[in-house]
């Protein structure tokens, strides 16, 4: 599919549903939040987000060199897919945001 064509990705997702689906997926989530939002506006089913394993090495590169607050930008991350609209995110972020709820109830 052609990345910069949001109009035959909405065509795909809707011919996916006519055809029997239940939930349709974007990825990756980041460079899509335009198409997760415009999906969530369009389609009444549950829109899953997938945070892919590139964006979640940059995000650990990055933190690895001090360069970013890693569970700031997590926090972020997250916050930001699911306000595109996502119902549900995957990502390689699971574990440690699980972790740092547990310790403090909060990614900030």
């Amino acid at each position: 599919m052609d990345g910069a064509n949001r109009r035959e990705a909405m065509r795909e997702i809707a011919m996916d549903l006519e055809e029997g689906a239940d939930a349709v997926m974007v990825k990756p989530a980041l460079a899509y939040l335009d198409w997760i939002r415009e999906a969530r506006e369009r389609f009444d089913v549950p829109i899953a987000a997938y945070n892919v394993s590139g964006e979640y090495a940059m995000v650990k590169a990055a933190a690895s060199r001090g360069w970013i607050d890693e569970k700031r930008i997590v926090r972020e991350i997250l916050t930001g897919i699911i306000r595109a609209g996502a119902d549900f995110v995957l990502t390689y972020h699971a574990a440690d945001a699980a972790r740092w709820l547990r310790e403090g109830n909060t990614l900030s």
